[in-house]
Formats: C-alpha cells, sequence, structure tokens
C-alpha cells in the first residue's frame, strides 16, 4: 500500500478540497467546484446531499467527486454506514472517507472499531478508494495507534487524520504515529488545520500522500510550491 513520496512541486494532484461544513450551500459547492478545476486539484469533496451537483459540476475535468460516510461523528450504526455508502456510490461518488465511531475507539472497543471497517470495505468492494478516518484530535497515542491498526487490519487501504469539525490541527506528531502504526500497508491522509507550506514538507517525508485542505489554504500552499520550485 505504501507509495512513492511525493513531488511537492505537483501538490495539486495529491489535495483534495472540501466544503462539508453544515452551514455550506449551493454556491459554495459552486465555488469548490470553480476552485478544484481552476487549481487542478485531485479531488473535491462535498456532503452527500451535494454529490449530484457536484459531479455535474466537475464533468470533463480531471477533478474527482468524494464524499463521507457516517459524517462526522461516526457514531451510527454500522447498517446506516453501508447504506450510505451503497447510497454515495449509486450518486457517482470516486471517493469515500468513512469516519470510525470515535467513541467506540475511545473505549476500547477495537475489535468494534475493525468489524465495523471490515463490513464497509465490503460494502465499497474496491468500487472507489476508502479512507477510515480517525479524528486524532480526539484520542490519545495509543488510540490513534489502535484505530490505524484496526484500519488496516480492515483492509481500509487509506488513514485520515481528520473530519474538519473537531477544531484541533493535524499535527506532524500525528502523522509519526500513523506512519509507525500502518509500517506503509495502507497510505496517510492528512487534514484539518494544515496551514503552513512547512508543515506539508515534513508530513510528506513521513510519508502523506494526500491532504485535505479547505480550497482558500489549498491554493495559496499550492502557490507557495510552485514559487519554491521556480526560485534561483
Amino acid at each position: 500500500m505504501s507509495a512513492l513520496p511525493l513531488d511537492v512541486t505537483r501538490l495539486p494532484r495529491h489535495v483534495d478540497i472540501s466544503c462539508v461544513q453544515a452551514f455550506h450551500g449551493r454556491s459554495d459547492v459552486e465555488l469548490l467546484a470553480e476552485r478544484a478545476v481552476a487549481g487542478d486539484f485531485v479531488s473535491a469533496h462535498v456532503l452527500p446531499s451535494w454529490l449530484p451537483l457536484l459531479r455535474t459540476l466537475l464533468e470533463g475535468s480531471a477533478t474527482l467527486a468524494g464524499g463521507p460516510v457516517g459524517f462526522p461523528s461516526g457514531g451510527t450504526v454500522t447498517e446506516v454506514k453501508v447504506e450510505e455508502a451503497r447510497r454515495l456510490l449509486d450518486l457517482g461518488a470516486q471517493e469515500l472517507d468513512v469516519v470510525v465511531n470515535v467513541g467506540q475507539l475511545r473505549s476500547g472497543m477495537i475489535d468494534d472499531v475493525r468489524r465495523e471497517l471490515e463490513v464497509v470495505v465490503r460494502t465499497v468492494d474496491d468500487a472507489v478508494p476508502l479512507r477510515a478516518i480517525l479524528e486524532v484530535g480526539y484520542l490519545d497515542d495509543q488510540q490513534i495507534l489502535a484505530g490505524a491498526q484496526a484500519a488496516v487490519d480492515a483492509g481500509v487501504p487509506w488513514v485520515k487524520t481528520g473530519t474538519g469539525w473537531s477544531g484541533q490541527a493535524t499535527e506532524v506528531r500525528h502523522i509519526r504515529l500513523l506512519a509507525d502504526a500502518v509500517q506503509g500497508r495502507a497510505q496517510l491522509k492528512a487534514a484539518g488545520g494544515i496551514r503552513a507550506l512547512s508543515v506539508v514538507r515534513e508530513m510528506i517525508a513521513l510519508g502523506v500522500t494526500r491532504f485535505g485542505m479547505n480550497g482558500e489554504v489549498a491554493m495559496r500552499l499550492a502557490e507557495e510550491a510552485r514559487g519554491a520550485s521556480e526560485a534561483p
């Protein structure tokens, strides 16, 4: 599952941008799609009800459309996550991010977390890239390690740090923990509060192959990366 280190000068092809807050409306989705295409970002993610619109707006572009499952708490029952994943695939989702049951993970119910992820993995059946969101801002180090291990054991090909709803930034130390846990058996996606190109570089060095950001920050960092590559 490991991948070659990404080139920071090609950052947009390793960044997905999103508008997945409760207050985001049609104009936000339209702006998201505009930025995604203009910036050549690899994908754009929206809440499930906006996915049909996003697919239409991105038609003919190289940007994929994605959506979340069990978002943002991860606390719904497994059957609902399965049905949501199926419905998102029917609506044309090209990537899926599933939130693990954070409360169970914090409670040490690792087998329950793993079994639920196994069911979602079977449901998606490699139709699209699937990521497990751990919400690391709510977890201690041992819980982060256990959650990543559960995702890998369940066959999830990607582990993602957070939803962006917790208000807590993903830190380099979180990535270091995840890299130690997955040992190249899953790819890593860093999302939530990443604002500086220096942090992006550190995370790339630790094995991150995808970043999740809001559109404004992503465009600024992509421009900084291009400027750095062109500097004498």
